[in-house]
């Protein structure tokens, strides 16, 4: 599973998921608004996260966009 963070102007910016060819990314604010809250509640989130990892790579979702390596913040910034 592939996760990275995007800039959006906050402190913390937005976890997005990423293809496995890192060609296309999905915000998943409701399962983690952050990498930091997903770390935080992973034995919760885990499971949701992979389902969303694997519909992304089967292109099954319809809100996924061009994934922007140039649009990432450290994964952690504030760490």
């Amino acid at each position: 599973m592939k996760l990275a963070t995007y800039r959006d102007g906050t402190r913390d910016g937005h976890l997005v998921v990423v293809s496995r060819d890192l060609t296309r990314a999905v915000a998943v604010p409701e399962i983690a608004v952050t990498l930091q809250n997903a770390i935080d509640h992973w034995h919760e989130v885990e499971a949701q996260l992979k389902e969303v990892y694997i519909a992304l790579n089967n292109q099954k979702l319809t809100d996924d966009i061009a994934f922007d390596e140039s649009a990432c913040e450290s994964p952690l910034p504030r760490a």
